[in-house]
């Protein structure tokens, strides 16, 4: 009988001693090519905006999810190697050669790994297929029908299978280089001690790093960035560092330290489990660290996507006009009969129509884009800058019924409740105007803002910006202006907002068909500044063309005429958040099973490394209670601590991440902190039901060593 053929013998006789590597294997594969599938679905790049900070995030979560498949396909692969010590020493005392060991062991690994990449890979297939199913039911209009198979989803999972059998192949092949027969027999056995026991002190300086990491980044930075008008850069981040190091030492202390104080009965009665902890101190405080973080992780991918929603609902409701739409006089678009024509035709009845003319003129601005070499934002005056919009105080009275009296020479910005002053944008950058056609020049003074977000194009800054001005400014500075500079706006409502999806989806199928060459821009085009780039770079990064799908105003096209429509704003924001919503939970859920995973396979070393422990206090007169109690203090620290310093770690920075976002607290801010609160609790639970799995498992090995 063959070697080979022995191992496969043992295999079948210790089935559950492969359990947990087959699993940790195949689940890491089947969630990373099952996330890879779904997201390379045409319908879900279409809503992750090209280098927005949404499709970031997406990806360096799950980048960090995917070091966390890392660290529990280690740590099984170690456990894994631990229960194979006891039979790979017994062969090398029975005479067997290391070299041949070895070479049964690399094999059985390889038919391990091969075996799980290829019901993972079949796993994660089925899954994205039903997830895509489901939304293609729930969203027929803005998800395509899926397909079984996707060839970048096997491409990267067979990669990953390929650098995780990598890592297997390494620690197996350092598990074989042991000197001697009993540093395998004594695997089992080997300790990862704290060196020394640290004072008071050590505790202070680490809570002091974990607090001071945590503010100086998110509160003091920001603070100081925008008093000081610099962009700090992406090194502030290192004070992040500084926060890990911290939350080291706290865990370090917590572990290490144990001291009689006023109660010594307390400290004598849990002397051996203080003990125990001490010996093992750095393994388990590597541990606690990487599940504390990974929780933090699993978190923030439940929180980002639904604030986003909450922000971006919150924004539509507060539009008040239903519809809107924008175009130059120049194009052959929609106008009042064409709509009226096109309601009645789906039962719908318009009210509230109404229309107001803005002209486009080139002026003034501060370009804030450069810095020095001390990190300070350098500001130039461009007394041409960006072409933008104005309106006159008449018609916008008349289009938003809002009392405004405008002087002569002044100008009121028109903003959303959402805009807000920053390091880059000031409300008061433009002083000076001109009509190019006519040679029209005239100084401005500004007069402060009129909150009307039914006139609000994109962000409302640079060349989005519109203003509204006196009636003798606008006459002045309309003269002999060519019509593709006049820009008509259309405003109305209907009897029925929520009954007219069918007649928005018609509408705005008819906007873009109608849409002229001319009217393909990019949101941040401008005219001037596709001028000033072709003059000194030969480029412009905004000239390309886009082209919207009347079909599906869900996907995302970055168009600078964008309809704003809010029924379908509001149905096109839900599908966004649902779409984001799945991606971050499969990384969520790649986090967790992480955090499950680790802290399991953690549990499971505390009862097989402490085996001779267990069995001496048994011989000293411990019985089935005593010993368990041993147990669940040990495995109850791997679970409770990183469990509260993730959820608190995660409770005091997200909510300073919202407010240094807009220096302000909203709403939207309290309903998200909220949802964190239910979201800790659940991950509690989710956590003590691991924690009563590991001691359960563990109980059984425990017991069984030490004849109980």
């Amino acid at each position: 009988m063959t070697l080979n053929k022995i191992f496969t013998k043992l295999r079948k006789y210790n089935k559950k001693n492969y359990h947990q590597l087959k699993f940790c294997f195949a689940f890491a594969v089947m969630l990373v090519a099952s996330f890879i599938s779904t997201v390379l679905n045409p319908a879900i790049q279409n809503v992750l905006p090209l280098g927005g900070d949404s499709r970031k995030f997406v990806y360096l979560i799950f980048a960090i999810a995917v070091v966390g498949c890392f660290v529990f396909i280690i740590y099984a692969a170690q456990l894994f190697l631990r229960y194979r010590s006891r039979e790979i020493g017994v062969f090398l005392a029975l005479g067997a050669e290391k070299k041949q060991l070895s070479k049964a062991l690399y094999v059985e690994l390889f038919r391990i790994g091969t075996a799980c990449t290829l019901v993972g890979i079949l796993a994660g297939a089925v899954l994205s297929y039903l997830v895509l199913w489901l939304f293609w039911v729930l969203f027929p209009f803005g998800i395509e029908r899926p397909v079984l198979v996707s060839a970048g989803g096997i491409v990267v999972a067979v990669l990953l299978s390929a650098l995780m059998m990598m890592c297997m192949m390494i620690l197996a092949v350092l598990f074989m280089k042991r000197t001697n027969i009993i540093d395998i027999l004594n695997e089992q056995r080997t300790n990862e001690t704290v060196r020394r026991e640290p004072g008071r002190g050590y505790f202070i300086t680490g809570a002091a790093g974990l607090v001071l990491g945590l503010v100086i980044t998110v509160v003091v930075a920001p603070i100081y960035s925008r008093a000081a008008k610099r962009t700090l850069g992406i090194w502030v981040n290192l004070f992040y560092i500084v926060a890990l190091f911290g939350l080291y030492r706290v865990l370090v202390y917590s572990i290490s330290v144990h001291r009689r104080g006023k109660k010594p009965q307390k400290y004598y009665k849990n002397l051996i489990s203080f003990g125990m902890l001490k010996f093992q101190g750095r393994s388990v405080v590597w541990n606690m660290l990487i599940v504390c973080l990974l929780i933090v992780c699993s978190l923030f991918a439940c929180l980002y996507t639904p604030e986003r929603y909450l922000s971006q609902r919150e924004a539509l409701d507060e539009i008040p006009v239903d519809y809107v739409i924008s175009y130059p006089l120049s194009a052959d678009e929609l106008d009042r009969a064409d709509i009226e024509r096109l309601a009645e035709q789906y039962g719908m009845a318009v009210t509230d129509y109404r229309e107001g003319m803005f002209i486009r003129l080139l002026g003034s601005g501060v370009n804030r884009e450069d810095v020095d070499d001390s990190g300070k934002i350098i500001e130039i005056y461009e007394k041409e800058c960006y072409y933008y919009s104005f309106i006159d105080e008449t018609t916008f009275r008349a289009v938003t019924g809002e009392e405004l009296s405008v002087e002569d020479g002044t100008y009121w910005l028109i903003r959303s409740s959402s805009m807000y002053e920053n390091i880059y944008q000031r409300y008061d950058d433009l002083d000076y105007v001109q009509n190019v056609d006519a040679g029209v020049e005239k100084h401005l003074a500004y007069a402060g803002t009129v909150e009307y977000s039914g006139l609000v194009m994109g962000s409302g800054f640079g060349g989005r910006s519109r203003y509204v001005i006196s009636d003798a400014d606008y006459a002045e500075l309309k003269h002999q202006l060519p019509e593709q500079m006049c820009m008509k706006s259309i405003l109305f409502n209907v009897e029925d907002l929520e009954a007219s999806e069918a007649f928005a989806r018609a509408l705005y199928r008819e906007f873009c068909n109608r849409a002229s060459s001319d009217m393909l821009k990019m949101s941040l085009y401008d005219e001037h500044q596709e001028e000033a780039a072709l003059r000194t770079k030969g480029y412009y990064g905004y000239a390309d063309l886009v082209t919207p799908d009347p079909e599906h105003s869900e996907e995302y096209c970055d168009w600078k005429y964008m309809p704003s429509f809010k029924v379908l704003d509001i149905t096109n924001a839900f599908v966004s958040f649902g779409v984001f919503y799945m991606l971050f939970i499969y990384v969520a859920v790649i986090c967790l099973a992480s955090v499950a995973v680790i802290s399991y396979t953690r549990s499971m070393t505390v009862a097989v490394k402490n085996r001779q422990i267990f069995e001496d206090v048994r011989k000293l007169g411990g019985d089935r209670d005593y010993i368990r109690r041993i147990l669940a203090d040990q495995v109850r620290r791997v679970y409770t601590l990183p469990t509260v310093m993730g959820c608190i770690i995660m409770l005091v920075w997200y909510p300073l991440i919202l407010w240094q976002n807009d220096g302000r607290f909203t709403s939207t801010d309290c309903t998200a902190v909220v949802v964190e609160l239910v979201l800790c609790v659940l991950i509690a639970l989710y956590q003590y039901a691991i924690y009563k799995i590991s001691m359960r498992q563990g109980e059984k090995v425990v017991m069984k060593d030490a004849g109980m």
